[in-house]
């Protein structure tokens, strides 16, 4: 097997981890059980995208400023979403502020 294409392969596994947000991050979990660079992507993926639903829900519930600051940790959301997709793509492990801690600690434990 040609070790271009296999590695192009494992970084689109990569990408499609975080495409859905945590559901395919959990998609991907269960069919790569082997691969740490996609299972690192697929951990961050979950991680990530969890920590954001959760955050817009408390933040929702703040008066007055809650509304703007929805809007500005989603576009943040978005943006590191895009670049952790790139990179993910470029077959690069960009870790996240603990976030990242705890995805390359779970994808090393196969």
């Amino acid at each position: 097997m040609n070790p271009a294409k296999s590695n192009n392969n494992q970084n689109l596994e990569a990408v499609n981890s975080y495409l859905m947000f945590f559901i395919s991050g959990f998609l991907i979990l269960k069919t790569h059980k082997e691969n740490k660079f996609i299972r690192f992507h697929a951990y961050q993926s979950i991680y990530f995208s969890l920590v954001f639903i959760v955050f817009i829900a408390l933040v929702n519930y703040i008066p007055y400023v809650g509304s703007y600051l929805v809007k500005l940790a989603t576009t943040i959301f978005f943006l590191t979403w895009f670049y952790l997709i790139l990179k993910a793509y470029q077959n690069k492990e960009i870790k996240l502020p603990y976030l990242g801690d705890l995805a390359e600690s779970e994808a090393n434990k196969i």
